[in-house]
């Protein structure tokens, strides 16, 4: 069993659309839950991640900065 806490206005609504419904709420946010899809997440080596990052880094700049003038533009904060 899951206990859930909802901001007042967001029960208020689901509420709602479960009376509409004709349903209690409990069972209408289950028949919601239930519909939903489950994303199967793609799992990658740690290689592939790297080879990736790599590859995403191809081509970005810092506009002629170095890595010491962003460090030090953070001291200033």
């Amino acid at each position: 069993m899951i206990q859930l806490q909802l901001q007042p206005e967001v029960e208020a609504q689901l509420a709602a659309e479960a009376q509409d419904r004709g349903l209690a709420l409990d069972r209408y946010i289950e028949k919601i839950v239930k519909g939903r899809p489950v994303e199967r997440v793609e799992r990658h080596s740690v290689a592939e991640a790297i080879d990736r990052i790599r590859e995403l880094r191809k081509g970005n700049t810092l506009g002629g900065l170095r890595i010491k003038d962003l460090i030090h533009e953070g001291h200033k904060y």
